[in-house]
């Protein structure tokens, strides 16, 4: 989800030229942050297999 200001949201619904930063921030290729994440469904799961199986 990304936010946007309501500077970029009056010139983008009044027709005019948007300039958007992505690309420029992330280069093509490379990714937004730094470092070894797990998604959300990754950590769960490795939470359910460290939890004792219920009787």
């Amino acid at each position: 989800m990304f936010f946007v200001s309501e500077e970029f949201l009056r010139s983008y619904e009044a027709g005019g030229e948007v300039n958007q930063t992505v690309d420029e921030a992330v280069p093509e290729g490379q990714s937004l942050f730094a470092g070894k994440y797990k998604s959300k469904a990754d950590a769960k799961e490795a939470k359910r297999a460290l939890k004792p199986p219920t009787p």
